[in-house]
């Protein structure tokens, strides 16, 4: 005995709407060949259940006629370890990107070398002292050593306010309370990211559930997982059911749990917080501390642009004690030089200091220069060549040229870390897209397989309606 009389026309069909199907499937491939995030997918085709066609010498086992194919599901390919490895370095690629432009910033206030920068006002200074000890009674003389250092005075000032703004720009805090600035923003859209995750893993279930596969809404939570990564390392776990994934997923953020979605955790209410210690911290609104991101920085673990900011605004808050210890000493040591003039005028020849923003020459002595002795320039000419002990036993513009090439080299050192982080974040990317990526060639190449598949089953079906033409119209005629 034999199949049906419609089982040629059937298995047919079947092969026409496979091969339709994959064909569908390769369309979308190379639809989305230069799409961001996309996994490439494919048709997973398998032979229907035989027919079985029982007799009388053989048993009622499968296995006698086939009955065609289908596509079994449409599966995404994607190396999950791979995915690891990419968000691993997003992490510490995002360390080092976000502090070069701070840095670049940094450096660009100081303007070094430059004609009239502070480097030169301090050289200028004691040479108007020089040029006092030849003409101590020179009132143009003494009147260019006050306007000299009075314009080093703003020179610092000036720097000191805008190492201060960066700084703002970073974390913008009053009292302990986070206004605003970079690091806000980034927790803001944390928090978002984590939203959309939720909200994303949520859809995803609802397909697992009705036995779909969610390709596409796995690719859009697995580029917001890559871009979640850039502010912190993250870690995935995936939930499975009975051996197969159903949508699930747990989600951790610099070690702490912010996403279950199977208990139904979701912690997209972070905020930043500075401690009485004034360290920075993540905090949950509803959970509390997520992670204490100062101390990361102590820990030395350079991960994630988030503490990469927290060092940055660490290292312009060092930058500018260091120009606030430069002019004190220059404060101090002008100070004790004009104490012993016995003019009236013993104390601050420069007051206050930079952090608070009233380090200036004396008002008095600004107004009268006349009044600045010609005895005390020889002493105050002299303090050029001094070992200062407060500036680690250097010379102001020792000092002041280390300050300098300080920030340099924190701006030189992010771009070259950043660089050879994203080399290795690209290197690794691109191992990801040789697996899950889309090849046009591969693709073209699968559309001509498929394409004939189809034409194939057309022609199968033209073959059996002409033999049963044959039988039903020709037959006994």
């Amino acid at each position: 005995m034999a199949g049906g009389t419609w089982l040629g026309l059937e298995t047919a069909r079947r092969g026409i709407m496979v091969h339709r199907q994959a064909l569908d499937i390769t369309g979308h491939n190379l639809a989305n060949a230069s799409t961001p995030g996309y996994s490439r997918q494919e048709a997973v085709i398998r032979a229907t259940d035989p027919y079985t066609v029982p007799g009388i010498n053989s048993s009622c086992t499968p296995g006698q006629f086939g009955t065609g194919s289908m596509v079994d599901y449409i599966r995404r390919i994607k190396d999950e370890y791979l995915d690891n490895n990419v968000r691993m370095a997003t992490a510490d690629s995002g360390y080092w990107e976000d502090q070069i432009s701070i840095f670049q910033q940094a450096e660009a206030c100081f303007a070094e070398p430059a004609t009239n920068g502070i480097s030169k006002q301090i050289v200028e200074l004691f040479k108007g002292w020089m040029d006092l000890n030849n003409y101590p009674t020179d009132l143009g003389v003494k009147a260019t050593v006050v306007e000299t250092a009075s314009n080093l005075a703003v020179m610092l000032s000036s720097v000191y306010k805008q190492l201060d703004t960066i700084e703002t720009g970073v974390l913008d805090v009053d009292a302990g309370v986070v206004k605003g600035g970079m690091m806000k923003d980034q927790v803001d859209q944390i928090n978002s990211i984590i939203t959309q995750i939720n909200d994303l893993t949520n859809s995803i279930k609802k397909i697992y559930v009705v036995g779909q596969q969610p390709n596409d809404l796995l690719d859009k939570r697995d580029a917001l997982l890559e871009q979640l990564s850039h502010y912190g390392p993250v870690q995935v776990t995936d939930g499975f059911n009975n051996g197969k994934p159903n949508g699930e997923l747990t989600l951790a953020f610099y070690g702490t749990e912010v996403l279950n979605s199977s208990s139904g955790v979701c912690l997209n209410d972070l905020e930043l917080e500075v401690n009485a210690g004034g360290e920075i911290i993540v905090n949950s609104t509803s959970s509390g501390e997520i992670v204490n991101l100062s101390e990361k920085l102590d820990n030395q673990e350079f991960s994630g642009s988030l503490v990469g900011l927290v060092n940055a605004r660490q290292k312009l808050i060092d930058e500018q004690d260091k120009l606030n210890t430069l002019a004190e000493a220059i404060r101090d040591e002008m100070n004790t030089i004009l104490s012993a003039s016995g003019t009236g005028y013993e104390t601050f020849l420069y007051t206050g200091n930079l952090e608070n923003g009233d380090f200036k020459v004396n008002p008095d002595l600004f107004k009268n220069p006349d009044k600045l002795d010609g005895a005390i320039a020889h002493a105050a000419a002299e303090i050029r060549d001094k070992d200062i002990a407060s500036l680690g036993n250097s010379t102001f513009s020792e000092y002041y040229g280390f300050i300098v090439t300080d920030v340099g080299n924190a701006a030189k050192n992010a771009n070259s870390m950043a660089a050879n982080q994203k080399a290795i974040k690209t290197q690794i990317t691109a191992l990801r897209d040789s697996v899950s990526g889309v090849s046009t060639d591969e693709e073209l190449t699968k559309m001509m397989q498929f394409q004939y598949g189809w034409q194939a089953s057309a022609r199968m079906i033209t073959v059996v309606d002409e033999m049963l033409d044959v039988i039903i119209n020709r037959m006994g005629v």
